[in-house]
């Protein structure tokens, strides 16, 4: 799959009218979410997903085909996976229960280096997302990724036909280093992780079909057609790809050496 987005910033103190403005432009009232997102990252040198799963972890042919067409893109390099659950502050936040991660359900997300389009407010990439039932930490770190760290992300979503419209913005978990955090804090102690405090406006969409050049061409059309009604109320800014790279480099040769 491709998703093709443009990105705005809001501040803080424009968080409400900009979402009236946008529950106006959808004829929707906005679906709030929230994940808890564990980060795992690869090894140096590529090694794809050399570990096979247990047919209870990927039940559904659609996802074993995704998880093979994820180990291709791994087999090339190695790249930083997100683990995300859906959490809530009533439920999830502030409370004494350990939770075992590899019990509850979550989505296994991997996205490329977007593609190279110059002078463009249109970020184009690829992007992998498989449900899995259960299992999704355990199946990483058997597959040799290894636990970096975990934010929250907290979204408002509105869609208008296949256009999605996502204000988010990403808040600090206390350190735990090499493994998740036993509780998570209460959600009043959530402090963002841009000191601004901004959220970020994403105007979205994605293409199933990303191996058709004419549906991707058409997409960069509609999104374009679209920020020209957008413009009027955001201020789209061509982003640096290299901010949503998610690979990892190898580590340097040393010259008379190959790699260890």
């Amino acid at each position: 799959m491709h998703e093709l987005f443009l990105t705005a910033s809001v501040r803080p103190g424009e968080f409400d009218t900009a979402c009236a403005i946008l529950q106006g432009l959808s004829w929707m009232t906005a679906r709030r979410t929230i994940y808890r997102i564990l980060f795992f990252a690869g090894q140096p040198q590529p090694k794809g997903l050399p570990k096979a799963l247990h047919p209870s972890v990927l039940p559904r042919q659609q996802e074993k085909q995704m998880w093979g067409d994820l180990n291709k893109q791994l087999l090339r390099s190695s790249y930083i996976l997100q683990a995300t659950y859906e959490v809530a502050p009533e439920v999830d936040f502030g409370k004494e229960n350990t939770v075992d991660l590899n019990r509850l359900p979550a989505t296994l997300r991997w996205t490329d280096l977007p593609d190279p389009l110059r002078d463009s407010p249109i970020t184009s990439r690829k992007k992998i997302e498989i449900p899995f039932p259960h299992g999704l930490p355990g199946s990483l770190l058997a597959n040799g990724h290894t636990y970096t760290n975990e934010l929250i992300q907290e979204s408002y979503s509105f869609n208008r036909g296949d256009l999605e419209i996502v204000l988010s913005r990403y808040y600090h978990l206390p350190d735990s280093p090499g493994r998740p955090i036993a509780h998570l804090p209460p959600w009043v102690d959530l402090r963002p992780v841009d000191p601004a405090q901004k959220w970020v406006l994403n105007v979205k969409l994605n293409v199933t079909e990303d191996g058709q050049p004419e549906k991707l061409t058409k997409a960069n059309e509609e999104l374009m057609r679209n920020k020209a009604e957008f413009d009027k109320l955001f201020d789209f800014k061509v982003v640096d790809r290299r901010i949503f790279d998610t690979r990892i480099a190898p580590p340097p040769i040393i010259p008379g050496r190959g790699p260890q």
